[in-house]
This record gives C-alpha cells, structure tokens and sequence, in this order.
C-alpha cells in the first residue's frame, strides 16, 4: 500500500474518509494522548490564522502541519506510529461540530451532523476511523467517538487530557457561533469542517518495520511537543525488544505504571527513581543516562521495563500514604510527600521503602521530617543542600544495603548523616524569631502546635479547623494599621488555629471583633491569645512570637514549644531520633 520512507501529502479527509478504506490504529506501544490546553490551543489558532491568510490575495492555500509516520498492516489497518496527537485532535474537533451542529436543531444541520459522523469519525464497514492505543481507546470512543458522547470520568491523565481537549475546542468554536443565526452557524460550520479536512496536509512518512519506525521517532516531534522522557525511553525499550513476545511484555509493564500512576507525572517517577539508585543528575540528561545504563550493563527491555513497574509500585504507595499498607510511616511520609510536598526526599523514601521493614522505615520518616522542619522550614536553607543530602544518602542506602558487610550498620548511618547535616539548636532558635512561612508549612506548623497544646480529651484534626491570620488577608475598615501590618500577614507571630465556623465568623473583621470569636474557641492556643493580647499590632505579632513562639499558654518556654515539631531545643542533634514528632 505504500512504498518506505516516499513520504506524500495527506490531507486529514485522506486520512479519516472513506478515501482510505482502513482504520488507523495507534499501537499498543505508543503514549496516551498527551496534549495539554497550549498544545490544543495552539492547534487552533493555527487553523483559525491560516483561514484568515487563505482569504487574502495571494494567501497560502494549505497548511502544513509537520509529518506522520505509518505502516500498513493489513488492507484493512494502517499503524499510526507517529501523528497521534494531530489526528485524535482533528478527530475532537469534529465531534465539536458534529454537536453543536446538532444542537442548532435543523434538518440541514442534522444532516451535517449524521456526515461528519458517518464518514469522518466513522467509516462504512469499518467502524471508527481511528482508534487509539489501548489505555484510552475505550475512553476516546465513548465520549469523542460516540454519537451522542458518553459523560465518563477520566480515569487517567491522557483522558484528562482528551476532556479538556474536546472543552477547549468546542468553548473556541460555540465563541464563533455565539452571534449566529441557525443558518449562518451551520455556514461557519461547513467553513471549519472544509479547512480542517482538505486544507491541513502533512507529510504521511510509510515504513515497512517498528524498528524503522523507532529509529526516526527521536527526531520527529508531535506538532511542536518533543518527546518526553517517558516517551523516549519507551520507544529506546520497545526498539531494543528482540521480538513481538518482548515488546508485548514491555508494553504490558508500563501500561501497569500508567495505569497506576493515573494523573500522576511518569517522568518524575523515572527521575527520582534513577536518584534512588544512582544519585543526582548533573552534566548529562535523564533519558541518555538511562539508555546508556541500559546499553553499558546488558539489561534487556522487559526486564528493564519490569524493575520500572516494581519500583513504581512502590512509589504510588509512597505517594498515597495509606496508613494500611505503611503503617506507622504513614503518617510522616504523608506530612512529607503531601502536606509539605518535599519531592527531593521521595528518592530517599524509595530506597528505604525496599530496603527496610515498615518499623525502621517509620523512623527514618521521623528523622526526615525533623530534618526538613529543622532545615527548610525553620533555617530556611537553600534546598539544593537538601537534595544533596537525600539523593546522596538514597544511593547509599541501596549501595550497602545490597553488601552483607554494611547492611547492619546502615541504619545508623542514616541517623548520622541526618545529624550531622541537620541546623543546630542555636540556628534554629535565631532563625524563629523572625520566622515567615508559606502556606502549607504555617497549616503544619500551627496546626501541630495546637494539638500538642490541646487536652487529652480534645484531640484537634485539620478537618475540623482552619488556619487563622489574625491581620487578616483581606482587612475591614476596622484595621487602621494596615500598610505596617501586611509583611506580617504569614508571620509566625500572626497565625493561629480556628474551628470553620468561627473562622467564618471572624473572616477579615478587626481584631477586637475576633477576641471575642476567640475566647468562644475550644483550642488552647487560640483561647490563650484572646487573653493575652488587648490589642494586635507589630509589636503584638513580634512578641507573641519572641515570648512564646505560637503558644500561648503561661510558663510555656522556647524549647517546649517547638517540641512538638521534632525541633526542641532541648534536644541536642544526637538525640535526634527520640524528637516527639508525633504529639
């Protein structure tokens, strides 16, 4: 059907008509659809621009959208190895048409609609004229392909990504619409179906081979969108794979990755796992590194592809810090990875993961917590230094785990390392003074604060509270001080806790508005506040923080409130390890 590498021009109704008596096909081995808002965006604007050139003297009369690789299977399948995102956008766009032109409810528009339907996005005797690879076929035909389309919820984040594809296109297109008539809508109609089918031309590019396939992806892109690492590793595993049986298997492994990872980003799995095992990444591209670990030790592509699902099995459990599967490390990994999202210390909790039973790995959680609050949010150091510190110590960690010589000692090589890295006392009690934090870590900060201050018997969620700026946000007219209260708005000295229904209540009014809202709170700390402090200015923030540090209980000393945060000052970097973190 079509001669190797003599590329032609086809139009996308030379492609998607009955003109071409076969269906296309995504392989199993190709990516989802990866086409975020700018990419479709762009698709647009580039169909929309070239109709307002094509209608001036002189004007270009096709537009090229760049080339697209196939290879014919049958009589009745052609393989798309490369074009996916081009055509399954085109694909969108027709349904938009095909809808809103149903939606003008004329006959004519109708009849326009049924076309589109019957001989675009289906052909006679072979059903759909294209079908995507296998985790999003199912997806795209029912709620693109389908007439009318089927309301379901992505599952994944290329069908996150066809929803908001199709919700991008049919928005620009109702836009265009919008001042129409019936009549003169379904002429707009007829307008961008022309453009979209004879005017945009690629070059279909024929190979007669995967492996001539896979060695000219690296050098041809989707429409201005290079291959990603994942992208590109796949393709290196799948030209590697010696047969069909291989690259089944290969694509079996990371279909089992995509499908778990869901929404979650594959390209930072495969980095923070090479960290994991090999250290930090400096002079040379994640993808070269790992083709050239491939080639260099002999790993076949399915056992390759095999150690990457494994490890990532472990990485979604990482990152959902269900309390069933981790358990007493749930509780840390969640504050780490979720609440204070340090990504840099995910490497380090993989490594730890395989290497440790879940008790060891709870405390090694524990010391990576009081490291981050000590070093990041306390001190506020530059991260780099942090990210050192971990990548180095995840690589290490596997390293002597692996040796029978120095798996034993590891576990307190860890705590080591941690301590001798880890700000000193002294650091930390300078840097808290004048203390600002960002939001997620002022909800950790405080909200921990609180509950360590709280009673036995009034156990204090995040659920059930807000975070509280005393100046708030946005201020009333009862604040006067305003332009000297604003740098202390994420102050230490200017949060505290509030149950939601008096943070409601309290919300931007003055602050003898809200003592009275406070003295109402059952939280310690709040409580404590409204009797100490009259009035609230900067020099009320400054000493509530220099006092007391957020808790505001009398005979609370510095070092006892911080030592709910794992960072007591009492505690000298030896005794790092026995930091209450948990109160």
């Amino acid at each position: 059907m079509f001669d190797a590498f003599n590329a032609q021009p086809k139009n996308i109704g030379e492609l998607l008509s009955d003109t071409l008596p076969a269906k296309i096909v995504v392989p199993r081995f190709q990516r989802g659809y990866s086409w975020e808002k700018k990419h479709v965006e762009a698709f647009w604007n580039d169909i929309t621009a070239f109709q307002r050139e094509n209608l001036k003297k002189g004007g270009p009369d096709k537009y090229f959208l760049g080339p697209i690789v196939v290879m014919a299977d049958s009589k009745d399948i052609i393989s798309l190895l490369d074009g996916q995102q081009r055509l399954a956008t085109a694909t969108i766009l027709f349904s938009v048409l095909r809808d809103l032109a149903h939606e003008l409810k004329t006959t004519n528009a109708e009849s326009f609609a049924e076309d589109i339907q019957n001989h675009l996005i289906n052909k006679e005797d072979i059903g759909s004229s294209l079908e995507l690879g296998e985790l999003d076929k199912a997806y795209f035909a029912d709620t693109v392909q389908a007439y009318p389309p089927v309301v379901k919820k992505p599952a994944l984040r290329s069908h996150r990504n066809i929803q908001k594809a199709r919700d991008v296109l049919m928005a620009a297109v109702k836009t265009k619409l919008a001042t129409l008539n019936p009549a003169d809508a379904l002429n707009e109609l007829k307008i961008i179906r022309k453009t979209l089918k004879n005017d945009l031309i690629m070059a279909s590019i024929p190979v007669s081979s995967e492996r001539d396939a896979f060695r000219i992806f690296e050098t041809l892109n989707d429409r201005g969108l290079r291959l990603s690492v994942p992208d590109l590793l796949l393709n290196f595993l799948m030209g590697k794979a010696d047969s069909d049986t291989s690259r089944g298997a290969v694509r079996e492994h990371w279909n089992e990755m995509v499908q778990g990872m869901g929404r979650k980003d594959i390209n930072r799995f495969l980095r923070h796992m090479w960290v994991s095992k090999y250290g930090d990444l400096k002079n040379i591209d994640l993808f070269t590194a790992l083709k050239a670990h491939i080639e260099e030790k002999g790993i076949s592509a399915t056992d390759f592809a095999q150690s990457c699902a494994d490890e990532c099995g472990r990485y979604i459990e990482l990152l959902n810090a269900d309390a069933t599967i981790l358990g007493q490390a749930a509780p840390y990994i969640n504050t780490l990875v979720r609440e204070l999202e340090i990504e840099s210390s995910l490497p380090l909790l993989l490594a730890a993961y395989r290497s440790f039973p879940l008790k060891e790995l709870a405390t090694i959680s524990r010391w990576l917590l009081v490291f981050v609050t000590r070093y990041a949010i306390m001190v506020r150091l530059d991260s780099s230094g942090m990210e050192t510190v971990f990548f180095k110590l995840a690589r290490d960690v596997r390293a002597k785990m692996a040796d029978k010589k120095t798996a034993k000692s590891t576990f307190a090589e860890i705590k080591k390392t941690l301590n001798d890295n880890a700000p000193s006392d002294g650091q930390v009690k300078e840097a808290v003074v004048r203390l600002a934090l960002d939001p997620e870590e002022a909800v950790y900060v405080i909200a921990r604060i609180a509950r360590h201050m709280q009673t036995g018997t009034k156990e204090l969620t995040l659920g059930e509270t807000n975070l509280e700026h005393i100046f708030p946000k946005k201020p009333s007219d009862e604040w006067k001080d305003t332009a000297e209260l604003e740098p202390y708005l994420w102050h230490l000295g200017n949060l505290t806790m509030l149950g939601k229904r008096l943070n409601t209540s309290a919300a931007s009014k003055g602050y003898k508005t809200k003592q009275t809202d406070y003295e109402k709170s059952e939280l310690t700390m709040t409580q404590q506040l409204a009797k100490k402090f009259a009035d609230w200015d900067s020099q009320a923030i400054e000493k509530k923080g220099a006092i007391a540090r957020t808790v505001h209980c009398r005979n609370m000393e510095f070092r006892q409130s911080l030592s709910c945060l794992g960072i007591c000052c009492i505690q000298s970097r030896a005794q790092f390890s026995r930091s209450p973190l948990n109160s």
